[in-house]
């Protein structure tokens, strides 16, 4: 019996690791396993690229000859792992103001953003977690700002339970995706226009940038601007900014420099024609020459065609966060 994901389910499956099960033909009812990232599955053809052999030649499979297929997890990623690339992107998305409760950091930037007003749990507070929390919900009050915590996959261990006592609510996952610069640099289009890419955003790039569709406050330029490496890349056609995406170069505890991809925008009237992943391949090539070998986004859950637009790019999971924030009465 065939097991095939219905059409509109399909890209969310491109650029993940599968095992995918096919007929072989020349023997009967023979069948064989294959095991890799899934990189296109257009026109009736799924091409694989064997996860061993990242450099081999891909295994094509027409679709008619499909059993079954289903995503299956990555290579599991430490706790250490998922530490270290949270403090690098810490270090590009930074907050005017911050606080540390023993290794939680506390960030506060009048609300723009929840990254840059939530307090992470990178490891111990250094005390009982019940008086952290306490703490936690004293120094965002005294700063006008609902106490709100960014939980990472395996970090805050117990916080959970502690956040539940005392009513906090949920958000859905957000997604952290990876991939190796080199990949995402090939994701350039030589037929689309060049990426510029800028220290400071002009007055058209903050126009073009919407966070969650509300016009930016006054002091979102000090939040977007707040790193050591900073790049704002911008793609200008036919006399006005068609994409826009913002890149931050850090290190992270292990040694390895990252590029952080954030407000990816492409103007309605220019999608679909591959903007997004060029603007984003600009940024990689910029990063490249501060020496960065490897490229991390946020994508929310239900977000799906844009994560399937980044696997395709080169994109993995990496691991997954949520955000809690304390009733408001």
């Amino acid at each position: 019996m065939r097991h095939v994901p219905p059409v509109n389910e399909r890209d969310q499956l491109v650029g993940r690791r599968v095992v995918l099960r096919h007929r072989l033909h020349g023997a009967e009812q023979a069948a064989t396993d294959v095991l890799g990232i899934l990189m296109s599955w257009t026109d009736g053809t799924l091409t694989l690229r064997r996860s061993r052999q990242p450099e081999g030649e891909p295994v094509m499979v027409a679709e008619a000859d499909v059993i079954a297929i289903k995503a299956i997890p990555a290579r599991p990623v430490t706790r250490r792992e998922v530490r270290d690339l949270e403090i690098a992107a810490a270090h590009g998305w930074q907050a005017p103001e911050t606080h540390r409760i023993g290794d939680w950091l506390l960030r506060a930037a009048g609300g723009f953003t929840r990254r840059a007003n939530s307090c992470i749990p990178l490891g111990d507070p250094g005390r009982p977690i019940d008086a952290a929390v306490a703490e936690v919900e004293a120094w965002y009050s005294e700063h006008g700002l609902p106490p709100t915590f960014q939980v990472p996959g395996p970090l805050g261990a117990g916080l959970g339970s502690v956040l539940d006592a005392r009513r906090w609510s949920r958000s859905e996952d957000v997604w952290v995706l990876t991939a190796e610069l080199d990949r995402v640099r090939s994701g350039s289009n030589p037929d689309l226009p060049p990426v510029r890419i800028d220290d400071r955003p002009d007055d058209a790039w903050l126009a073009a940038y919407h966070y969650r569709g509300a016009e930016l406050p006054p002091h979102a330029v000090d939040v977007l601007t707040h790193a050591d490496s900073v790049g704002f890349a911008s793609v200008d056609q036919d006399g006005g900014r068609v994409a826009i995406a913002r890149g931050a170069v850090t290190d992270a505890p292990n040694g390895r420099r990252w590029l952080g991809v954030t407000a990816v925008e492409v103007t309605p009237q220019a999608r679909r024609r591959g903007l997004g992943s060029h603007v984003v391949a600009g940024l990689a090539t910029w990063a490249a020459a501060l020496g960065a070998g490897h490229v991390y986004l946020q994508v929310e859950e239900a977000n799906t065609a844009a994560q399937a637009a980044y696997r395709k790019l080169g994109f993995a999971d990496h691991h997954t966060y949520h955000y809690r924030q304390a009733p408001t009465s």
